[in-house]
């Protein structure tokens, strides 16, 4: 994938990630790991330009409280999955910061939490060489089986599977 991404970029030095998107044929939730992973990586900068209209002079103690939970997760899904750990962090009580998620959002903090970890897993599985067993592991679950059922209750097949249909989709590239 990340191959298909530079082919993509080639000698431009700026692009929209709509561009990337029409030029891979790839979704946004397959893209964005692939394009953090190159930014952390060094192999590209990333730079975000916001239109004057959008932009929020004041925010809410929600939107602030749901930024700083969005920030924690960025941080920490790596070791946990749990919302009372969140919750924890921020000094608030697990129903509290559900209805704040909510709110802003419309998706529950265990829904963010596990589209993160999903976005993760779909990145290694592409975009790496680990083998299943050391992404399973690298990202705090249990035993493979768990992994597996998590993955696949998710995406609807295995990470095997997974692995395959997207090898087979780059090599095709």
């Amino acid at each position: 994938m990340k191959h298909s991404i530079k082919n993509a970029i080639g000698g431009k030095q700026n692009f929209s990630l709509v561009e990337l998107q029409e030029k891979t044929g790839m979704g946004l939730s397959d893209l964005l790991p692939c394009v953090e992973q190159m930014v952390l990586n060094g192999e590209a900068t990333l730079s975000v330009s916001i239109n004057a209209e959008s932009c929020y002079v004041h925010r809410s103690r929600y939107e602030c409280l749901y930024a700083d939970f969005m920030d924690l997760v960025s941080v920490h899904f790596t070791d946990s999955r749990n919302v009372d750990f969140y919750a924890s962090r921020l000094c608030i009580s697990r129903n509290h910061l559900y209805s704040v998620v909510k709110q802003i959002c419309g998706k529950t903090p265990a829904v963010l939490i596990k589209e993160k970890v999903i976005g993760e897993i779909k990145y290694r599985l592409c975009c790496t060489q680990e083998s299943i067993k050391e992404i399973a592991y690298g990202l705090n679950f249990p035993n493979l089986s768990f992994f597996g059922r998590y993955f696949k209750d998710e995406t609807g097949v295995s990470p095997s599977t997974y692995r395959a249909i997207h090898s087979k989709m780059r090599n095709e590239r």
